[in-house]
């Protein structure tokens, strides 16, 4: 899929990261027209005014969204132009599209911890805490048996983005240590209790029994409120 398929007027959400890693908060873009087929040209105050001293090598995140799928590829600023607040921008990824509905959430308010996950240790479980202190720490907004949404006032940055390991628990014998994956970030969240809005998958490839672990757990804390 490619950027041509976007419709103008779309508000697309935009961040700087290198190497997975987010350099900056998140920003709103208007996409004002198509140049080609790989290349749009957008209305964003904050493209425009750092166009100059976006780091070398670092690549743009761009998000956007109907009420179903969060679509996202990566690009990067291809030219400023003379129009005050327009920037051109280059698609280096196929548009991927992640669901919203793929399960249904409770909102639940947990206590979750957040620890930077190195990619290389997704394949070998049992998984442990690190000795580090967490990234971030703080109420989750809700979760179901997929994943996880924070809503905080706390920046996550991490040299490990986007895998992390998400530590919760649900009760005295249910505590979860389980790898995850950062599929959503926004500084635009639903509701007005925190800055930041992340949405973690949980990545269960190596650990297929802990998915209907947290499934029993998340129901016997329903019937037990």
């Amino acid at each position: 899929m490619d950027i041509s398929q976007i419709s103008r007027g779309t508000t697309l959400r935009i961040f700087e990261e290198l190497q997975q890693r987010a350099l900056s908060d998140e920003h709103e873009a208007i996409l004002r027209y198509h140049e080609t087929n790989r290349l749009i040209v957008v209305q964003c105050a904050w493209l425009y005014d750092n166009y100059d001293r976006l780091n070398l090598g670092a690549k743009l995140n761009i998000s956007y969204g109907d009420d179903l799928n969060t679509y996202s590829f990566i690009g990067r600023a291809h030219e400023k132009l003379r129009n005050n607040g327009l920037v051109m921008i280059e698609q280096l990824t196929d548009v991927t599209a992640s669901s919203k509905r793929q399960f249904s959430r409770d909102e639940l308010r947990l206590s979750v911890s957040v620890y930077g996950l190195p990619e290389g240790k997704l394949s070998t479980p049992p998984y442990q805490k690190p000795d580090t202190k967490p990234e971030l720490t703080d109420v989750s907004f809700d979760i179901s048996s997929g994943g996880l949404c924070l809503v905080t006032n706390i920046l996550l940055s991490s040299k490990f983005d986007p895998y992390y390991l998400v530590e919760f628990t649900l009760s005295e014998k249910d505590s979860f240590l389980i790898p995850s994956k950062l599929v959503r970030r926004s500084n635009y969240p639903r509701t007005k209790i925190g800055r930041y809005d992340y949405g973690f998958q949980f990545l269960y490839d190596y650990i297929p029994d802990e998915k209907s672990r947290l499934t029993r757990a998340i129901l016997n804390r329903k019937i037990s409120r």
